[in-house]
């Protein structure tokens, strides 16, 4: 088995000869058709596995890829040349496939047509591959174009990878994508090739899994989930894409603060700042689509107050303006630049070579995993002591809190098989207390935002919270109390 250390971007077409002009180095250009296969209830894609036949320059290849192979941009890759044209049996009886392959049939899921062309690039003492895949994917009759740029590094450090995107960004809009060919084809194939559902996938943790081998899975998890979010909302700008990736993007911070004893270098708070940026340029969508679809269309509907017709006017100018600012970050080049630093600090960050954190690196993600999840319930526990006491902004940053240790918890529960109930009724807990604290963040947030929307009328202010803060802060108050009381008593699986 070969093992990749790449990275992909996603370009407009009419960039593809910018970015050649970019690249100086030998090359070559290849024609590359490939099939794609899979049993008919894709057992390789749920194993995380894909499965082509290639014909092209060489004859015709079979290769198998995984996921990852331990690097966050690492995929596991086996290659055998074969007769072909459907995959061989033989061959595959050599991969970790194997043995979910036994007795299965295999059939064509869908094609690619591409033409690439390639460049041998060196940067320092670094040797990178440069590949432009211009072309298509087709399946069932149904088509779905490809421009993208990958950059495989194959010999030298990774950091010379990400030094020779950062040079090419500057002048080219590389769009970073952890999202394969495969998993596209796989979408085209189901009939929509939409960006995939921006969902968070679970990271493949091992109980055994050094800090460092956790770090990367989860950062890959995370960092995929934000990629794929951000892709969906330019493709569909509508409340559940906003809400996927802004949660993606708070995770990714979670992260940081999860791990932090392994994120207090200059890169990594430069990551921290940069992510709150562009989690603030979600912030007015979010609450704006809160607001409008789950407050004014749902519990205002039949309220009357004098004004409403200039209150829903000036609401829908705030609604337009707030995703008018929300696409011009997701255009600019502040956001590009997000992605590529986090998949950098993630692959090739301090933290993976300086000699004074390689205790903690190359520790049991178990032990450090334990010590950090009773450190956020710790963090919980002392704040919500005096949960009666506290006002709107205090819940607020209880609230921040808990949603910490909620993610930890997801997060990490992977490393401790022996007590799944006790994980599942404790992120169970967390999740309570997350939503029912955001329900009362809410009503904060609605008082400003009519504040906001009234442009200084007191009147219509007034008469407008009248409707929209109708409902029982003291009721929810209580269950808020109760659902922390049940948090602080879950017994903790770790």
């Amino acid at each position: 088995m070969d093992h990749e250390i790449e990275l992909k971007f996603l370009i407009p077409p009419e960039a593809a000869a910018l970015a050649l002009a970019q690249l100086q180095g030998e090359g070559a250009v290849r024609q590359l058709d490939a099939t794609y296969f899979d049993t008919p209830d894709h057992l390789l894609r749920k194993a995380g596995f894909g499965l082509r036949v290639r014909d092209g320059e060489g004859g015709r290849k079979q290769t198998l890829k995984s996921a990852s192979a331990g690097g966050v941009f690492s995929r596991g890759e086996w290659e055998e040349k074969i007769a072909g044209p459907g995959p061989d049996r033989d061959a595959l009886a050599r991969t970790p496939a194997a043995a979910m392959l036994a007795g299965e049939a295999l059939a064509p899921v869908f094609t690619t047509r591409v033409e690439r062309t390639v460049r041998m690039v060196q940067v320092g003492d670094a040797l990178i591959e440069a590949a432009l895949d211009r072309g298509e994917l087709s399946a069932d009759g149904r088509r779905a174009a490809v421009c993208e740029l990958e950059l495989e590094l194959k010999a030298g450090e990774p950091g010379a990878l990400f030094d020779l995107a950062r040079q090419l960004s500057r002048s080219v809009p590389l769009r970073l994508s952890l999202i394969s060919k495969a998993e596209r084809g796989y979408g085209l194939a189901s009939g929509s090739d939409a960006a995939p559902p921006p969902r968070r996938q679970a990271a493949a943790l091992e109980p055994k899994a050094t800090v460092g081998e956790a770090l990367q899975a989860l950062g890959q998890a995370t960092l995929a989930h934000l990629c794929a979010g951000l892709e969906a909302l330019r493709e569909r700008p509508e409340p559940d894409a906003v809400h996927q990736a802004r949660v993606a993007t708070r995770r990714l911070r979670a992260l940081l603060k999860i791990l932090k004893p392994l994120t207090q270098d200059v890169a990594a708070q430069r990551l921290d700042a940069e992510l709150d940026w562009l989690a603030g340029e979600f912030d007015a969508a979010r609450d704006l689509d809160v607001f409008v679809g789950e407050v004014w269309e749902k519990q205002v509907a039949g309220a009357t107050f004098t004004g409403r017709e200039a209150f829903e006017r000036g609401l829908k100018a705030a609604h337009a303006n707030a995703y008018l600012r929300m696409e011009a970050a997701l255009e600019s080049v502040r956001i590009r630049d997000v992605l590529l630093e986090a998949a950098a600090w993630l692959e090739a960050g301090a933290w993976t070579r300086d000699p004074a954190l390689a205790e903690i690196r190359n520790g049991r993600a178990a032990t450090f995993a334990a010590q950090r999840l009773e450190h956020h319930r710790r963090q919980v526990k002392k704040r919500a002591k005096s949960f009666a006491d506290l006002d709107a902004p205090a819940r607020h940053k209880l609230r921040l809190k808990g949603k910490t240790l909620r993610y930890a918890a997801e997060d990490l529960a992977a490393l401790f098989p022996d007590h799944p109930k006790r994980a599942e009724l404790f992120i169970k807990a967390s999740k309570a207390v997350q939503d029912i604290l955001g329900e009362l963040n809410d009503r904060s947030v609605r008082a400003a935002l009519v504040a906001t929307v009234a442009h200084g009328d007191e009147t219509l202010a007034r008469d407008a919270a009248r409707v929209v803060l109708a409902d029982d802060e003291g009721v929810l108050l209580e269950s808020a109390g109760k659902a922390l009381d049940d948090l602080l008593d879950a017994k903790p699986f770790w």
